[in-house]
């Protein structure tokens, strides 16, 4: 197959504008943002779980303070009453000796409910700053997210641009090529990664940056300038400089 000089050149010049377009492909799909944002909101998700795991166990202690504080103050209306009929010296010897031995009970058991009471509201602030860090958690997660999501709009918009540059310089030089040249080069680029088309650097393909061995080298020498070259490794257009 033969080919004009200047259209085998024109060839690489596309094989530039396709490359664009192949990396701009892949850097949208790959932006650090996107999985920074996927992360984010597993994040968000775990968190949801873990916050209405933390909610059910805020209210049963809430449930348990409320329980003791209602068991403590009964003790301590008791000990008012018991202390209020010793007061009064209105009761018999024996019913204040019985009174006097209930109200050191009572003391006991106010002592141990109140300690029952501490750990339990040492519990409530442990779940309630656990809460309260989830929310902190949230609110931060979510601003962040926000933040990426500028990040990753202003980074599609410049690669989009860059894009759409290239696709329209390729729209623009297609015309230009032979098209028996241009459909070969298509051929060849459908099936070798992107890349159709290639210069030969020295006696090396810049394609699959193999060097030509020597007999094809010979046989190159004796070719027209204008014969469509194939690398023998990787099959692509080989553009001579």
């Amino acid at each position: 197959m033969k080919a004009t000089v200047a259209h085998q050149n024109l060839l690489i010049e596309l094989q530039k504008y396709d490359t664009t377009i192949i990396s701009c492909g892949v850097r949208l799909a790959n932006l650090p943002e996107i999985e920074q944002i996927k992360a984010i909101h597993k994040r968000l998700e775990d968190a949801v779980i873990e916050l209405k795991v933390v909610e059910t166990e805020l209210e049963d202690v809430s449930i348990d303070l409320r329980r003791s504080e209602v068991d403590v103050e009964a003790v301590v209306d008791r000990m008012k009453k018991d202390e209020a009929r010793l007061n009064s010296g209105a009761a018999s010897p024996k019913e204040l000796e019985q009174t006097q031995h209930e109200l050191a009970t009572l003391a006991k058991r106010k002592a141990e409910l109140e300690d029952g009471e501490l750990e339990i509201m040492m519990r409530f602030d442990l779940v309630k700053k656990r809460l309260d860090e989830l929310a902190s958690d949230e609110v931060g997660l979510k601003q962040l997210e926000l933040e990426l999501n500028v990040r990753l709009e202003n980074s599609k918009s410049e690669i989009n641009s860059e894009l759409e540059s290239a696709k329209a310089s390729r729209a623009a030089l297609v015309p230009q090529i032979e098209t028996s040249l241009f459909d070969l080069y298509e051929k060849v680029r459908s099936s070798a990664n992107g890349i159709g088309a290639a210069l030969l650097i020295g006696n090396k393909c810049d394609g699959c940056h193999l060097e030509i061995n020597a007999i094809e080298r010979e046989r190159i020498k004796g070719l027209d300038a204008e014969e469509v070259l194939r690398c023998e490794e990787c099959r692509r257009i080989l553009v001579r400089i």
